[in-house]
């Protein structure tokens, strides 16, 4: 008797609640796509995204990949690993500030961020084959990334606004989601995405790596790499800070240097412009 009173209670639940449109399911389904980046599935979010978006994103990559050197992209990669590598293991002192419940999902995107770095070969950026570098499995830190509790999706609701967007609630916060060739994508993003891709390939097109300057460049790498290591070997996070203070110092004195060197070729570019009017 309880259990037919039971499903019918249930019955009479499932009759009064509201069923979910498809404009809900489908911004549903992409809201957790792109939640899944914090999980460290960038190829989710990679996923998510409509075919021109991934085709101008790509665009990108491939202009950049066109502006600089193999030898310049292999030593960015170098440097990139051995501060990431520093970052998970030091996770304790370089992440002190971050809050200790977000430190599991930091810790992932540090590690799938690094995978992606290193997977992300010249010819692959130069071809913009950007769905095969974010399938890099995430790099592994042993007593670090095997400790990590199990990703956790948060409860997120959905709501058809009048409008026909779909506003997503995830953790008391909530942004509407618009449809874009047949993707539902944050309504935000979808708003500035083309304006930031032009910015980007408008910015890219008056960038150049002269080659009297590669050689200062190349040499900004190492010395990343020698910092990185320096702040591994630090045993209290007030270590870990002197050692970045003291590591970082000189790098970031070696890059405003180039920057200089730029500004004084600038200038002389333009006193000789206008002696010559």
């Amino acid at each position: 008797m309880k259990k037919t009173i039971l499903a019918a209670a249930l019955a009479a639940a499932a009759l009064a609640a509201p069923a979910a449109t498809p404009s809900e399911t489908a911004a549903l389904a992409a809201a957790k796509q792109f939640y899944s980046a914090k999980g460290g599935d960038f190829a989710a979010v990679w996923k998510a995204l409509p075919a021109s978006y991934q085709k101008d994103v790509a665009d990108v990559v491939k202009l950049f990949a066109s502006k600089i050197d193999a030898d310049l992209w292999t030593a960015a990669q170098g440097a990139l690993k051995d501060v990431a590598g520093v970052a998970l293991k030091k996770a304790e002192f370089a992440l002190a500030d971050v809050d200790e419940a977000d430190r599991p999902d930091v810790i992932r995107m540090i590690a799938k961020a690094a995978a992606v770095f290193k997977a992300a070969s010249y010819d692959d950026i130069k071809a913009g084959n950007l769905a095969k570098v974010l399938a890099a499995k995430p790099l592994e830190m042993a007593g670090v990334t095997d400790k990590l509790p199990a990703f956790k999706m948060p409860e997120i609701s959905v709501k058809q606004n009048d409008d026909g967007t779909v506003a997503v609630t995830v953790d008391d916060e909530t942004e509407d989601f618009s449809l874009v060739e047949g993707k539902w994508l944050p309504k935000d993003m979808a708003e500035g995405f083309k304006d930031g891709i032009k910015e980007a390939k408008e910015g890219l097109a008056g960038f150049s790596v002269p080659a009297n300057m590669k050689p200062q460049i190349m040499a900004i790498f190492p010395a990343i790499s020698s910092a990185a290591k320096n702040c591994a070997k630090a045993k209290t996070k007030e270590e870990f800070q002197q050692a970045a203070m003291m590591g970082f110092m000189p790098v970031m004195m070696m890059a405003g240097s180039l920057g200089g060197a730029n500004a004084g070729e600038d200038e002389e570019e333009e006193e000789e412009y206008d002696i010559a009017e």
